[in-house]
């Protein structure tokens, strides 16, 4: 990133304090996560049972995620915000924890509490670019792991790990410009004129994030938009195959438990009863996926 120490020259600098305000984003992306996949899959069912046969996969895929990134972004922006300006070492959040630097991200530079659509505002800086970002990059990722793995759906963890390595990988170099783009804005820090470094057009406009792309392309060169591509694709490739290894297994136990109370209550149905209850489980089950 341009105006800091960090080059991929000098590698000890560049890992150097590269857990700084992990802890934020770790405990956000778990409810985060939870909300993802939660309205992600119910999304994708309710088509699946209603329009199925009239969408193709990948648009039933796109549709879902769609939805799924807004709440989670909801979750897991304001950590990413701190994160990134902690490890970026922004203009006063330099050796600041975690919870030191939420705190002097909702004040003034006077030390007074900012107004809460202030607070709001700093916390929520690139939200919209982080969506805007997320959808591209879990759509190639999903799409991409629905194709590798064929639709099957009892894939075990370790064949789910390697085919979601594969896919969040190609995701991830893909959308790298996105990435590199909406970090930026995030590592920005407004002052107490309420103005912001080089995020704003010369009539004073904002700018949005295809200007913000082009304008880092024509000062730094096309290569800029693809700083840190390999770092980037390993760690992809790394939380990927941890993140489908952990879906694929809790999705199987949880088809095992919803499949173990069915048949006990089968047995307490009379015949009739019992086969519309299987017609109607079997049916349920294969739209789930």
């Amino acid at each position: 990133m341009p105006s800091t120490i960090y080059s991929t020259r000098n590698l000890p600098q560049l890992f150097a304090g590269s857990y700084d305000g992990i802890v934020g984003p770790l405990f956000s992306s778990i409810p985060a996560g939870a909300v993802f996949f939660a309205v992600k899959d119910v999304v994708k069912s309710t088509m699946k049972e209603n329009v199925g046969l009239l969408l193709p996969k990948w648009v039933s895929t796109s549709i879902a995620v769609a939805a799924a990134l807004p709440p989670y972004w909801l979750i897991r922006n304001p950590s990413e915000v701190i994160k990134t300006r902690i490890q970026v070492g922004c203009d006063g959040y330099e050796g600041k924890n975690m919870m030191e630097a939420f705190q002097y991200s909702l004040m003034n530079d006077n030390g007074d509490a900012k107004s809460s659509k202030n607070q709001i505002a700093s916390l929520y800086q690139g939200y919209t670019e982080n969506i805007l970002y997320g959808f591209p990059a879990d759509i190639i990722k999903f799409v991409t792991y629905d194709n590798l793995s064929g639709g099957k759906k009892d894939l075990s963890p370790i064949v789910g790990a390697f085919y979601g390595a594969i896919s969040t990988g190609i995701a991830q170099c893909v959308t790298t410009p996105l990435d590199v783009a909406r970090n930026r804005i995030m590592a920005e820090v407004k002052d107490n004129s309420n103005t912001t470094d080089n995020i704003d057009n010369v009539d004073g406009s904002k700018m949005n994030y295809m200007e913000r792309l082009v304008k880092i392309a024509k000062e730094e060169g096309v290569e800029a938009l693809f700083a840190g591509t390999t770092p980037r694709i390993a760690k992809a490739m790394l939380s990927g195959a941890l993140q489908f290894a952990a879906y694929e297994e809790t999705k199987q136990k949880l088809f095992m438990e919803s499949d173990f109370h069915f048949r006990q209550c089968r047995m307490l149905l009379p015949a009739h009863e019992s086969q519309d209850l299987t017609v109607s489980f079997g049916s349920r089950a294969q739209n789930a996926v």
